[in-house]
């Protein structure tokens, strides 16, 4: 039997065990309700939904430094100073140097524990994978997915303020960020969702050819509550924002009809429904 399973990815920061929680409830609360209008006579499956914390690899050693370049310097500004750090740290400790490459490493081995967690799990049956990843998340997974493309194609990849635009800066010109990660044709979708306010998140189609190819949907909305629409905090409001889950959850309906009923996919008609819930 073909089980569908959504793997979360986290962005910078110190993220606990949980941290996808809420978001992967409200996105079966979704699926179900969108399933059981297409289809009154289906009982809706469980979604296998997993997450990847990678924090830790990072953080112990930015602690370390917090506290010795404080040591004898009674620093201000200290909460923007930490941010500095976990930001940059993190994006610095992932870069692939070739010299070892111990984080991005480590942090691979962990993306690939929580998919052979599920593989094992559910040995008798073949998944389709679909990734849900925020910010820092975006680039480990569009590079796992890379690097493992003979072993795993992703089913769907969701983005959320994603700096892929800005770490194609690594090539010098982002026209030649040629090798972006690839989902399942002709039934996977990769849709990139950012806030116009998210001074992190960048689109995609337009960086070059490849990119425009790869990239099913620039989906620019508003995401956040009260405190965080409209600026820059929107950032950190992606997970449990319905103007991100909705398309998640159609898609995924959409997959279950086409593996179970045979009702085969239609990339405009997704993106008609993407469309209609925001002005893209």
């Amino acid at each position: 039997m073909k089980k569908q399973a959504v793997i979360y990815l986290h962005g910078i920061g110190n993220q606990n065990a949980g941290y996808s929680h809420k978001s992967a409830e409200k996105l079966q609360e979704a699926f179900d309700k969108l399933l059981r209008k297409k289809d009154a006579t289906v009982t809706p499956p469980d979604l296998i939904c997993r997450e990847v914390i990678w924090a830790p690899i990072t953080s112990e050693p930015q602690a370390e430094l917090w506290k010795r370049v404080n040591k004898k310097h009674d620093l201000d500004m200290v909460k923007l100073r930490k941010f500095m750090i976990s930001f940059a740290g993190d994006a610095i400790a992932y870069q692939k140097t070739g010299e070892g490459d111990e984080v991005y490493n480590e942090i691979d081995e962990k993306v690939q524990s929580v998919i052979d967690a599920v593989r094992s799990e559910y040995a008798d049956d073949e998944i389709e994978f679909t990734f849900v990843a925020h910010s820092l998340g975006t680039i480990v997974i569009s590079n796992y997915l890379y690097d493992h493309a003979a072993d795993i194609t992703a089913t769907n990849l969701f983005t959320l303020g994603s700096p892929i635009a800005v770490w194609a800066l690594r090539y010098g010109d982002p026209s030649k960020a040629d090798s972006p990660a690839q989902v399942e044709r002709p039934n996977g979708a990769w849709i990139n969702v950012l806030d116009d306010e998210d001074i992190v998140g960048y689109p995609l189609r337009e960086l070059n050819p490849h990119y425009k190819k790869a990239v099913d949907m620039d989906y620019v909305t508003e995401i956040g509550g009260v405190i965080s629409m409209g600026n820059p905090i929107s950032h950190i409001g992606y997970w449990e924002d319905n103007n991100a889950i909705k398309p998640i959850a159609y898609k995924l309906m959409r997959d279950y009809l086409r593996i179970h009923q045979g009702k085969a996919y239609s990339k405009p008609a997704y993106l008609k429904y993407i469309r209609s819930l925001w002005n893209v």
